[in-house]
């Protein structure tokens, strides 16, 4: 993972593994990419009972197993199981592109049973945005979901104690670098780390006095205490921002 004296960069496209692992995440966080695979089932029925995890559909359509029912994510959609739900991955259609986080990231993997052979199905899901006692799923092709902290921070529709998140969707040059200069101001994090994700474009940022930007297919870590601010993105812009943990005590300057 190459980087500075405060940033890690490394590379995830076209690479199905893990691109944050729970020894890099801090016992925070664990980051899994799987590039443009098959359809694909777990071999059990399972749960984590300290940590929440998502699974993030960038493309094709993955089929789960949440609380003995089945639903489907779709291109750019979004499920988050509660620690405690029993779940697994049923299939799919492919190729499928995602990402799977947890947060924190123990090992807490526990089998609870083998998949049953006919689980029901959800019907009639015309509104793609779906909440329960097992955790939620969520379309990011939604305007009031993209360009904002959607998880965990300040006014987030979605709330953990253990992630924010933010998917962010520009298409021009003027709506990717809004704000440059006041609203992005250098700041550092006092506990939290900071992960950005690019997807499509680019992004540059001031990390301390260095330059350093981030293409697509790349992810760049700034651990806390290190100064740095957004100094501009290439568009169409398409990425995400994890922080962990959500409480951090930033400092701007």
């Amino acid at each position: 993972m190459p980087g500075g004296a405060s940033y890690v960069r490394s590379t995830f496209q076209g690479r199905s593994e893990y691109i944050v692992t729970a020894e890099a995440g801090h016992g925070l966080l664990t980051v899994r990419h799987g590039a443009l695979v098959p359809p694909w089932s777990d071999a059990d029925v399972h749960v984590h009972f300290s940590s929440e995890e998502y699974y993030l559909v960038l493309l094709g359509e993955l089929r789960l197993l949440v609380l003995n029912t089945q639903v489907t994510l779709r291109a750019l959609e979004m499920l988050m199981v509660k620690p405690g739900c029993p779940h697994a991955v049923l299939g799919g259609e492919g190729p499928i592109e995602h990402l799977g986080l947890r947060a924190p990231a123990p090992d807490d993997r526990t089998t609870i049973s083998p998949i049953p052979a006919a689980p029901p199905a959800l019907t009639g899901e015309e509104q793609r945005e779906l909440r329960g006692v097992w955790g939620w799923r969520t379309t990011l092709r939604d305007p009031q979901n993209r360009n904002c902290w959607l998880i965990g921070l300040g006014t987030a529709r979605l709330s953990s104690p253990n992630l924010s998140l933010a998917y962010l969707d520009f298409p021009t040059v003027a709506a990717a670098n809004a704000g440059l200069g006041t609203r992005h101001r250098l700041h550092l994090h006092k506990q939290s780390w900071e992960y950005y994700t690019v997807l499509s474009g680019a992004k540059t940022l001031r990390i301390e006095d260095e330059m350093v930007t981030c293409q697509a297919g790349e992810i760049l870590v700034v651990p806390p205490g290190v100064k740095h601010t957004l100094q501009g993105r290439q568009a169409p812009y398409r990425g995400l921002t994890f922080r962990v943990p959500v409480l951090d005590g930033k400092v701007e300057f």
